[in-house]
């Protein structure tokens, strides 16, 4: 298991505590790396070190309800909306004195940076995702039985499942395992709920830094809703996607030298 760096704090609105990391030299290329829905900043500990030691400065924060982000006892669905969850990474960024970053989010880290990307664009300098789709529009009736079936599993035994069904390497497991079983259930269940319809693909055809798609070869159910992202910016010229064999939803843990080698090489390429 990763050595897990001591956490910073802000003080959000309605008593919320956003987390988060940071390494490496304070002059060094700024770089967030976000992690998604049900993990924590541990998915990312091992690649800040890398990043960290290549010299640049990475921040790794925990979305509301996830890893060390603290949430109060009175909660309402509004506080864990797309909005709510980008305005903590915002000021996460703010306290940290960046102005703009290249952003690597997986899943609901990359969907965070589409909606920053409508709402103040000038604060990424490059964009790279994967396990992300810019829209999605899931039955409400299936997001409510999941949500049903965490509540009645729980934390540990959802994550003796999820763990090998995310990843195959034992210890990117264990890393699965730990996050899963670090959530606030009830924030997880509410995220959820927020996010499973949603349409940002105009905030990334609108922008017109570099955006990188990795695309995992067995992150199927992501995959199988690509298909509207795809016909939006496909044939944009900032646009790249990658494929990335044997590599699942969480592809970092999954490919770990070879994510770290396409950021660094893309965000080098972005040049800003």
């Amino acid at each position: 298991m990763p050595d897990w760096p001591p956490p910073l704090f802000v003080q959000r609105p309605g008593g919320y505590r956003s987390a988060w990391f940071s390494a490496g030299p304070e002059d060094g290329v700024p770089l967030m790396l976000c992690h998604g829905l049900a993990a924590s900043g541990l998915q990312f500990v091992a690649d800040a070190a890398f990043y960290a030691a290549n010299g640049y400065r990475v921040i790794v924060p925990d979305l509301r309800g996830h890893g060390r982000s603290t949430c109060p006892e009175e909660r309402a669905d509004a506080d864990f909306s797309i909005p709510a969850l980008a305005g903590d990474l915002i000021a996460i960024l703010d306290a940290e004195g960046l102005g703009a970053v290249h952003w690597v989010g997986n899943s609901l880290g990359g969907i965070l940076a589409l909606e920053i990307l409508g709402r103040t664009p000038e604060r990424l300098k490059s964009l790279v995702t994967f396990g992300t789709a810019y829209s999605l529009d899931l039955p409400t009736a299936l997001v409510t039985l999941g949500a049903a079936g965490y509540r009645l599993l729980g934390t540990k035994i959802t994550a003796m499942v999820g763990a090998p069904m995310t990843c195959r390497d034992p210890d990117a497991q264990a890393i699965v395992r730990q996050v899963l079983e670090q959530v606030d259930v009830d924030a997880a269940i509410r995220v959820g709920a927020a996010v499973h319809r949603y349409d940002l693909r105009q905030n990334a055809a609108g922008y017109e830094g570099p955006i990188l798609m990795i695309r995992g070869e067995r992150d199927r159910a992501i995959n199988n809703a690509l298909g509207p992202t795809l016909e939006v910016m496909v044939d944009r010229p900032n646009f790249q996607l990658i494929d990335l064999p044997e590599a699942g939803h969480c592809a970092n843990l999954d490919r770990p030298g070879a994510v770290r080698k396409l950021v660094a090489d893309f965000v080098t390429a972005a040049g800003v």
